[in-house]
């Protein structure tokens, strides 16, 4: 995973950093919502691979969360 910096929003459109070098592809990119969250994708996924992805998503963000509490505590 690389974290490419944070996004604005632009006059209703996501702005990507300039330092975010996405591969160079005239094909649009996907995005997931997860529970509040955005997740790009750049391969073209049919329904059932955007439900695992957005499951796998879901889980690994409430486990991160999970974790981040037992350490505050």
């Amino acid at each position: 995973m690389t974290y490419l910096g944070p996004v604005k929003f632009e006059n209703g459109r996501i702005v990507l950093p300039d330092g975010a070098n996405l591969p160079a592809s005239d094909a649009p990119l996907e995005a997931i919502e997860v529970g509040g969250d955005i997740l790009l994708s750049a391969s073209n996924l049919d329904r059932a691979q955007m439900e695992r992805v957005r499951q796998a998503t879901a889980d690994s963000i409430a486990d991160h969360r999970k974790t981040l509490d037992g350490l505050a505590k």
